[in-house]
């Protein structure tokens, strides 16, 4: 397992001091989202460190030195390529501790924090382990802009899928995995148990960092308080697989990757087998939904079917054959 180092990237220059610090990575993001996206976060937080993974629609270094983006504190971090997520995401964690910053908030681009989530977030770590509790990270809860669906929180509890209803006057829900846009992670917990494997490139990158941190005896909290604006996949289809659900829909590229590292993760991530079993009856599911029931169908069926070889032999990075753009953080 890749575990990036603390290395400054190029051409970012050390800032103030600040305490919190959100990253967020861009790969041609609509432009009205992120504009309201920086507006929103800078509220929040002392830094936004915006990592772009090689966007050729839209400008987004216009966009983070423009008067609405926080006169110089966002810094502009580019990659000129799409490296995928993960590596999005660690160049970031480099910026944002470079910045000294002690905790940094992951954001994508079409997410939308609530007035007063990175303030619950905050209090809610705090609450946490002021109480002992060793606290590997918070997330808030994500709010569907075109479904209107609020997100569940997924446990596990003797061997069975728990989906806690997050609309709760409860302050914490113990999760045991959060999805990274909308988390917020202590630096010095990313320092002790590794930061985001670059080798999955996409998909599955926030789930193997979760199931990492608590094998090492790390707890995971989703905060109802919380809240987050966000948009998951292309779009959405509503279907029953063996209960109603919504599932986003992406590009076939997405197949690979989620195949792919689905298998890798089972292979190489500490995980009971009841989560085991979990990911593999996912994946028989996504099969039979996307392989039958998405056009193109036969494309999809051959990048599955890759997707499981590749994830046996342990391969990671960007798919070679997609299309420039393919294989996107979306």
């Amino acid at each position: 397992m890749s575990e990036a180092q603390f290395i400054m990237p190029p051409g970012v220059a050390p800032v103030e001091a600040c305490s919190t610090a959100a990253v967020v990575v861009t790969f041609n993001p609509d432009e009205p989202v992120f504009r309201r996206l920086l507006q929103a976060t800078l509220r929040q937080v002392e830094t936004v460190v915006v990592v772009d993974n090689g966007s050729v629609r839209v400008d987004v270094a216009a966009m983070c030195c423009s008067e609405d983006a926080g006169a110089g504190r966002v810094r502009y971090v580019p990659l000129g390529t799409n490296l995928g997520i993960a590596a999005a995401q660690n160049r970031g964690i480099e910026a944002a501790r470079a910045a000294g910053a002690e905790y940094v908030l992951l954001l994508d681009h079409d997410s939308v924090p609530a007035d007063n989530m990175v303030a619950a977030l905050r209090q809610a770590d705090r609450q946490l382990r002021d109480a002992g509790v060793e606290v590997g990270a918070v997330g808030a809860v994500a709010h569907d802009r075109r479904t209107g669906t609020t997100s569940k929180v997924v446990r596990m509890v003797r061997g069975r899928v728990q989906r806690l209803a997050s609309q709760t006057s409860e302050p914490y829900i113990e999760a045991d995995f959060l999805i990274a846009s909308g988390t917020m992670i202590a630096i010095s917990v990313l320092e002790r148990y590794g930061m985001m494997d670059e080798g999955y490139f996409i998909d599955h990158v926030d789930t193997e960092w979760c199931l990492r941190v608590k094998a090492r005896g790390m707890r995971l909290f989703a905060i109802p308080g919380a809240r987050l604006e966000h948009a998951l996949g292309d779009h959405v289809v509503r279907v029953w697989l063996g209960r109603w659900r919504e599932v986003p829909v992406h590009s076939p590229a997405r197949d690979y990757y989620m195949f792919r590292n689905t298998v890798r993760m089972l292979l190489t991530t500490p995980m009971s087998f009841a989560w085991r079993i979990t990911h593999v009856f996912r994946l028989s599911q996504f099969a039979v939904f996307f392989g039958l029931g998405m056009s193109p169908r036969l494309q999809r069926i051959r990048l599955m079917t890759r997707g499981i070889i590749d994830g046996i032999k342990g391969r990671g990075g960007v798919l070679v054959e997609a299309r420039p753009g393919r294989g996107s953080n979306r």
